[in-house]
């Protein structure tokens, strides 16, 4: 297969496999899901924008990579084919250094204008950084809280960036430029983002494995990279204790100024006339304070 091939979609997609916390068992990542729905619609908008068919250049790019021990499975690879891509690629790694994964994604997405990424991970704790070293290493611009993306008439895009309280900012990206597209969490949410699961299209859908280069030789680092430091997670905060244990009618007594009802037990009227229990609760109120005369 030749690279131009690879290559010939302008948007590329990275996805990741989620674990869910409760069965364990392995599933698409809802953030990642949304993402490629996200570039489907904007390179089907393109197409009909520049009168041109639904062809090969209207479909995303979807790259995973991760070793042998972490491999997308293939169930999994599935549920993002079902989303109407007709191919995903796997990078098996050599190992599960943060360089090497970001080495071997950004060798794959250097012929590729945009990259969209999500902004961390789904399977417990993660730094969110993988966007951030893939653009440094790209030497790409990063929009950070992308909400949605527009074709241009000329070519180019325009990039929505969610803000705090339903703010938006568009930003202008020229025909051929090159960025890297963090996705909003907001973006899952999009009442108007189309997240199909087509079971012909998971079917039909080609799942291609390639063996990324060892080492990160995949191009020059800007700069010094932190070492990473395994520390044990954060652990949760307990609950915060009750204040008072007093019952509702200490409480009372003691906002009233009598500490009477705090101890001595109340007494249940089963006999009697009606009047006869108004009089025992009116008797009752006037104890406490709570009734004049």
């Amino acid at each position: 297969m030749s690279s131009s091939s690879l290559n010939a979609s302008p948007v590329a997609v990275l996805v990741s496999v989620r674990v869910d916390p409760v069965s364990g068992r392995s599933t698409r990542s809802r953030a990642d899901a949304a993402g490629t729905a996200l570039a489907l619609q904007a390179l089907q908008a393109r197409a009909t924008l520049q009168g041109q068919s639904q062809s090969h250049a209207t479909q995303p790019r979807l790259l995973h990579a991760g070793c042998r021990q972490t491999a997308m499975p293939e169930a999994v690879a599935r549920d993002y084919l079902a989303l109407g891509v007709d191919r995903l690629e796997r990078l098996e790694l050599a190992g599960t250094d943060p360089e090497q994964i970001t080495a071997a994604l950004a060798e794959a997405c250097r012929d590729t204008p945009l990259v969209i990424a999500g902004a961390r991970g789904e399977s417990g704790l993660a730094s969110g950084l993988l966007p951030h070293r893939l653009a440094q290493r790209l030497q790409r611009p990063l929009i950070a809280e992308v909400i949605d993306l527009q074709p241009e008439a000329d070519g180019g895009w325009r990039v929505v960036q969610a803000l705090p309280r339903g703010a938006r900012r568009s930003w202008r990206l020229a025909r051929g430029a090159a960025a890297v597209l963090v996705s909003s969490e907001r973006l899952a949410r999009r009442e108007d983002l189309r997240v199909r699961h087509a079971w012909l299209a998971a079917q039909q859908g080609r799942i291609e494995d390639r063996r990324a280069a060892s080492g990160p030789a995949a191009g020059p680092v800007v700069a010094v990279n932190p070492a990473w430091t395994p520390e044990p997670a954060r652990r949760q905060r307990r609950p915060l204790a009750p204040v008072s244990t007093e019952s509702g009618a200490a409480r009372m007594a003691r906002a009233t100024g009598t500490a009477a009802p705090a101890r001595q037990g109340g007494a249940v009227l089963a006999d009697g006339t009606a009047q006869d229990k108004a009089r025992e609760l009116l008797a009752h109120l006037r104890r406490l304070g709570l009734t004049a005369g």
